[in-house]
């Protein structure tokens, strides 16, 4: 940690009046803070700084520190003594506006050893996270994730044991094992029992034989029957967002729950999103006829594929299922799990090695040569699959317990504007006048709100625009290109912690 680190977070939070994902200050004044809870949300997330002596209910005034060496003996006290595992913090003393201050950089621990934790309050309580500008417990959920992937713990071997063996598809099975004994002649030489077991499909560490997880799911004559939430939901919603209705009053103009195996979830799936889907036919100087979807279909497919394949299978989400929701203007796939183990969103569709949580589900199906055909290259193919259709390409977005992947269609926008334009040629003008004039209200007000930093869903609640898509639209990105609003974060304007700031003119 340098000085000139230390120096830029301090002029940053006393600019912008807030703490980041990767800043903290806490005031020292009159004594040692409380601070336990930062040192594991850090520990847990990305790493950070924390700034002692500047104090944040006072419009992030420096204050200065009680006494500098004390508080250098009680943070080591604390990072030795009372956190697990034992954090190695960097400390800097440093003067600013004639006052002392400590910096404290504390680094991200390794995978295999979280969740840091605050020992006096125990594992479940004492394990926190980084959310914003705020340190949270961490979930249940949370917590098993980590040790789950300490333990080397895969769920998609686990024993099903309320199924036997006669519940797997026998034709399948058989297929597959033979499959396999023509590419593998060591393989081959195992009973078929045991060319089960190898390959995961049963379990046969007991007495008894119990299909795994794995083989429930990709041979299942019928999975749901032992796994009744292991479905995608597919919603077709009359608008741009959840709880819109139609004309009638009708909330989903399409709804179904896609059950079976894994293939049939996926084409069952890619039957829905094709039904619901507008397709245009475009027939080129040579008279040839080709229909052109509203998406392009191998996109989608590679991320319900991913949804599927990839999903947290553990006990923690197994009552969860996956949710497909096609709007007016996107689609959106959410699936039950963060990402697994060091697998980070900046690492998705680049040539780093990404981890797998379900790696017996992988295996199988790429040797069935169903579903999976190149490993890793499912995000690059929908990037350049929505490019080649000249639309944006897919948002990946991580929550704490679960992935979502956006697919929009800009496309569909710009047909629905053009033709209310043709059909309403009449009230055109008028129609702009008033949609002019309740804009540029809205704009005023979120300068105004805006001369403190606010986040998008700070400013979406003062002006009442639930739709993101809308709001990014038609508010964030004019103010934005006009130079009069800008970010906090400059270095990352797709942060989490984001916030919008009115850009005073000279």
């Amino acid at each position: 940690m340098k000085r000139e680190d230390v120096i830029e977070a301090i002029e940053y939070v006393r600019k912008y009046k807030t703490e980041t994902d990767r800043i903290e200050v806490k005031k020292a004044l009159g004594g040692f803070p409380t601070c336990y809870d930062t040192f594991s949300s850090f520990s847990n997330k990305y790493g950070g700084i924390i700034i002692f002596g500047i104090d944040e209910n006072k419009d992030f005034e420096i204050t200065g520190i009680y006494d500098i060496n004390d508080l250098q003996k009680k943070i080591s006290s604390l990072c030795n003594t009372s956190m697990e595992p034992v954090i190695r913090p960097d400390i800097l003393p440093i003067e600013y506006d004639g006052k002392q201050l400590l910096a404290v950089k504390i680094n991200e621990v390794s995978q295999n050893k979280k969740p840091c934790y605050y020992k006096p309050k125990g594992l479940k309580g004492g394990s926190y996270t980084r959310i914003g500008d705020s340190d949270s417990q961490m979930t249940d959920y949370e917590i098993y994730a980590l040790q789950s992937y300490k333990d080397h713990i895969f769920e998609d071997i686990r024993p099903n044991k309320r199924a036997n063996l006669e519940d797997l598809n026998e034709t399948s099975l058989n297929e597959y094992i033979d499959k396999i004994k023509k590419e593998k002649p060591n393989f081959a030489k195992n009973d078929f029992k045991k060319c089960l077991k190898l390959s995961g499909i049963i379990d046969l560490s007991e007495e008894n034989i119990y299909p795994t997880l794995a083989g429930t799911l990709i041979f299942g004559e019928y999975p749901q029957s032992f796994y009744p939430q292991l479905f995608i939901a597919c919603s077709v919603i009359p608008g741009t967002t959840l709880g819109d209705v139609g004309t009638l009053g009708e909330r989903f103009l399409d709804n179904k729950r896609i059950e079976g195996t894994i293939e049939e979830m996926l084409e069952g799936t890619m039957n829905f999103l094709q039904r619901n889907m507008k397709t245009s036919v475009i027939i080129n100087s040579n008279g040839k006829r080709t229909d052109r979807t509203e998406y392009p279909l191998e996109a989608l497919r590679e991320a319900i594929a991913n949804a599927l394949i990839h999903r947290d299978y553990s006990t923690q989400t197994e009552n969860a299922y996956i949710s497909v929701y096609m709007y007016n203007d996107r689609i959106e796939i959410i699936n039950p799990g963060a990402l697994y183990g060091t697998n980070k969103l900046e690492k998705l569709g680049t040539p780093t090695t990404m981890e797998a949580r379900n790696t017996t589900i992988v295996r199988i199906l790429e040797e069935k040569g169903a579903v999976i055909e190149n490993r890793h290259s499912g995000i690059p193919t929908m990037r350049r699959e929505m490019r080649n259709y000249g639309l944006p390409e897919p948002e990946f977005y991580e929550e704490r317990d679960s992935f979502k992947v956006i697919f929009r269609n800009t496309n569909v926008v710009h047909n629905e504007q053009l033709n209310e334009t043709q059909n309403e040629t009449q009230n055109e003008t008028q129609n702009e006048t008033q949609i002019s004039d309740e804009l540029n209200k809205l704009l005023l007000i979120v300068l105004d709100f805006c001369k403190s930093p606010k986040s998008s869903e700070e400013i979406r609640k003062k002006i009442g625009i639930d739709s993101k898509a809308t709001f990014s639209r038609n508010i964030i990105k004019p103010l934005i290109k006009e130079g009069k609003l800008g970010y906090t974060n400059k270095n990352s304007v797709n942060a989490r912690n984001q916030k919008y700031i009115t850009i005073k003119k000279m």
